[in-house]
């Protein structure tokens, strides 16, 4: 339940034992969370800044203090699943990509597993599958560029396993999207589903599909040295 409305309180003094900055970026992340909750249930086209703000327990003079729009709410909740997104990856990804068999599909399936909690919240999936397409050239361009950033770590793996040049670097790109738009292609089916699958069968699926591609790409290296 959202916390009666604040009212108005001098900005340049502490107040309630936080300093003007804190209660600032406690007020933020207050919208943050409400924008989660009525961008992933009602829809971005559905929500308003009133109720935005009811669901904070702040006033809209509050929310015009960290947003100059719904839309630019909607980036930040994005934002911040990327971030979550990013820093999961980050936790399990090797500073150098694996292409050993064992050492790929373990590290894909923790990649992959990251990836599925994410979206396992029925809220962030319905924002970072749904919400961001198709609302603005700005939206749009957030959105292809965590799309570009999360296919690069998608392609080192078969960059390491492409040692006998079978793909050029074009191709490689391709196919990293290629595995990318597979992924959140299949996020958005297992979300649609109602989770039919659990969390482990979904990975195992997109583990399979990128160690094979990773396999596939590094055959004709290990033919060349057998011979």
């Amino acid at each position: 339940m959202p916390e009666p409305m604040e009212s108005t309180v001098s900005a340049g003094r502490p107040y309630g034992g936080l300093p003007p900055a804190e209660r600032v970026a406690a007020r933020r992340a207050r919208f943050i969370e409400a924008g989660l909750n009525l961008f992933g249930t009602q829809g971005f086209r559905g929500a308003t800044v009133r109720g935005i703000c009811q669901e904070a327990g702040l006033t809209d003079r509050y929310f015009y203090e960290s947003f100059d729009s719904l839309e630019a709410l909607l980036l930040a909740v994005y934002r911040q699943l990327m971030d979550a997104l990013r820093l999961g990856l980050q936790q399990v990804l090797p500073e150098r990509p694996d292409v050993a068999p064992e050492g790929l599909t373990q590290v894909a399936r923790l990649a992959y597993g990251v990836w599925f909690d994410v979206v396992r919240d029925p809220r962030a999936a319905r924002v970072v599958l749904v919400e961001v397409l198709g609302l603005s050239a700005t939206v749009d361009a957030e959105y292809e560029a965590a799309m570009g950033e999360f296919t690069r770590l998608t392609t080192a793996p078969l960059v390491a396993a492409n040692q006998a040049g079978t793909l050029s670097a074009a191709q490689l790109e391709l196919l990293g999207r290629a595995l990318t738009g597979a992924a959140v292609y299949a996020a958005r089916w297992w979300v649609a589903s109602g989770y039919a699958l659990s969390r482990e069968d979904a990975v195992e699926a997109c583990v399979l599909m990128a160690t094979g591609s990773v396999a596939a790409l590094a055959a004709p290296a290990i033919k060349k040295r057998a011979r």
